[in-house]
């Protein structure tokens, strides 16, 4: 599930837990490499919430959990591995306006929409041609699955079909 705060310091340690580079991780969250360089090496302010939001989406589709700092425990933010529950197959295709793209959670096939009204919002504008939303969700990939593993891990079942709402992405996503 993709929440919008993390240190410098963990993501770095995330980064390590994965093996991933800065350029990995810029390219998979589609930032450049110095955003993240700066916000490791708090060089500069930390990145825009929608950049947070790629980065830590990026790294937790990549098996990395978040842990948040436990005041009264006395514990620090951290991170570490997750056992991932979701599989996916980019092989995005229109229907109609929206987009649908297969997935299986927790061993459970699911068909996915992704409503034109979502992905414009995410772009702010209208994008005229299904290849256009193709690949902006495919850019955008990570934070597309954070919302879907949201949407699934909330309900008691899986469905066979689900359709993506607002309220399944993170705050600053829009």
């Amino acid at each position: 599930m993709v929440t919008t705060s993390i240190t410098p310091k963990q993501c770095a340690a995330a980064r390590a837990l994965i093996g991933w580079s800065q350029d990995k991780l810029a390219e998979a969250a589609q930032v450049a490499r110095a955003t993240i360089a700066n916000f490791e090496n708090h060089a500069r302010l930390d990145p825009s919430q929608k950049n947070l939001i790629r980065i830590k989406a990026s790294l937790e589709q990549a098996g990395v959990q978040f842990i948040p700092e436990d005041v009264s425990a006395g514990l620090g933010p951290g991170v570490r591995l997750r056992q991932l529950q979701l599989e996916y197959s980019n092989q995005l295709r229109p229907d109609g306006w929206h987009l649908i793209f297969p997935v299986r959670f927790k061993g459970q096939d699911c068909l996915v929409t992704i409503t034109r009204e979502i992905i414009d919002d995410i772009v702010r504008g209208n994008l005229a041609t299904p290849a256009d939303r193709v690949k902006v969700v495919e850019r955008r990939l990570p934070e597309f699955l954070g919302a879907v593993e949201k949407h699934l891990s909330e309900t008691a079942q899986v469905s066979r079909e689900i359709t993506l709402t607002m309220s399944d992405f993170p705050p600053g996503t829009f």
